[in-house]
């Protein structure tokens, strides 16, 4: 019986052992092959895993995201556009366009986002800019905006260039923005696509998406990828940034300066999947709740609603220990007309009593603000009697001003 009992003991201590290393095995961040790598949430924007994120590196074809991004900006999906240069004279990867093509701005992304064209980043930049270095400057414009502060863009392909460079940190952010687009999302996912030139219908281009984790076919597939796009050069190595959804939770996570294009979409996933497991969204705001009253006057208070979701991220069983609140600026409205849902105020986010973001706070109700002698507020007998007093002495001074220059003239 005693064996028995020991025996029992001895397999219980490492079944216990087992599933505590598995456990901390899970929590431990991923072993990656790429230098510079962030992983962060596509509603907070916080960094949930990072390796040399700020470390300043070539971005190779992943900076076609931000071209994708400038050219939804600027253009509709059926415009027109006449390719000004052949593709035998662009370095890298093309889709074959010469010069004289017409295609859509559609075909032109297409092009760019599943073959990676540097021929259709080149055709997309001369149609809104008219070169691709004034097209340069507008993705370095876009990139301050999105505070990507270490990013600078010198072509819309990825084409080595020493002052072409970014973070793994600044390429998430570009990501983040880019899946806030439907178009984007909705071009960069498609399979295959045949562009047909609008000049020769007889010519056509067979485009594969090369985003192999969006594939079900392929043994990269992962399940909750959203979208993705992937580069290499023989200075940059290979980069990467994707996207993936979990039960509503929505990752960004970038790569720079991997060595191993296969490994990659192990890596990528790896990441991924850390942080899925190792943390929670909790929704602290949502767009349209009330959160809080704001005195207008003595007489007169309104609700403040929340103009956007205001989510934070924490570790995995620490969702309890989140508590936030708003913080408003201090204005003065009492003479101010406003409409239901107009953007009044700024209220600072607190979370943990830690400031964390600002967001625009709009008004829960209609106010018109009335002058005291407006002809509006004639309906008050008070305001209505002081206001014919006040222009029945004003008449008066006319009329008086005028007969004493009649009398000036006469005499």
């Amino acid at each position: 019986m005693k064996r028995i009992f020991k025996t029992f003991n001895i397999l219980f201590l490492f079944l216990f052992c087992f599933t505590y290393s598995s456990v901390q095995a899970e929590t431990q961040p991923p072993q990656i092959n790429a230098e510079g790598c962030a992983l962060i949430d596509a509603s907070t924007g916080q960094v949930l895993y990072g390796k040399n994120e700020e470390k300043v590196l070539e971005p190779a074809s992943t900076t076609k995201v931000m071209t994708a991004i400038i050219a939804l900006e600027k253009c509709k999906l059926d415009d027109e556009v006449t390719v000004q240069e052949d593709f035998t004279k662009i370095d890298g990867t093309a889709v074959g366009l010469l010069k004289g093509d017409v295609v859509t701005v559609r075909d032109l992304l297409l092009g760019l986002l599943l073959e990676s064209g540097n021929d259709c980043a080149n055709a997309l930049a001369d149609h809104i800019s008219g070169s691709t270095e004034a097209f340069s400057k507008l993705m370095n414009e876009k990139a301050k905006e999105l505070g990507a502060l270490h990013t600078n863009f010198k072509n819309p392909s990825g084409l080595p260039d020493p002052e072409h460079t970014t973070t793994a940190h600044d390429l998430a952010l570009f990501l983040r923005e880019a899946i806030n687009n439907k178009d984007y999302v909705q071009l960069s996912t498609t399979p295959n696509y045949t562009i047909t030139l609008k000049n020769n219908p007889s010519k056509t281009i067979v485009l594969n998406n090369k985003n192999y984790m969006i594939n079900k076919n392929s043994r990269y597939y992962y399940p909750f990828a959203l979208c993705g796009k992937n580069g290499y050069t023989t200075k940059s190595n290979h980069t990467y940034v994707a996207a993936a959804e979990k039960n509503g939770h929505v990752l960004v996570a970038s790569f720079l300066n991997a060595l191993d294009k296969d490994q990659n979409f192990h890596d990528m996933q790896a990441v991924l999947n850390y942080g899925f497991d190792n943390y929670s969204l909790v929704h602290l705001y949502k767009k349209g709740d009330e959160v809080s009253q704001y005195k207008i006057t003595n007489n007169l208070t309104i609700p403040v609603i929340a103009s956007k979701d205001i989510d934070y991220d924490v570790p995995k069983g620490q969702e309890d220990s989140v508590s936030s609140e708003i913080k408003i600026q201090d204005q003065d409205l009492s003479k101010q007309s406003f409409n239901e849902g107009d953007n009044i105020l700024k209220g600072t986010v607190y979370v943990n009593d830690k400031e964390y973001t600002t967001m625009d706070l709009a008004a829960g109700t209609s106010r018109k603000y009335e002058f005291p002698l407006s002809i509006n507020s004639l309906s008050n007998n008070a305001n209505s009697e002081l206001y014919i007093g006040s222009v029945a002495i004003v008449l008066a001074g006319v009329f008086g001003l005028r007969k004493l220059i009649n009398i000036k003239l006469k005499k």
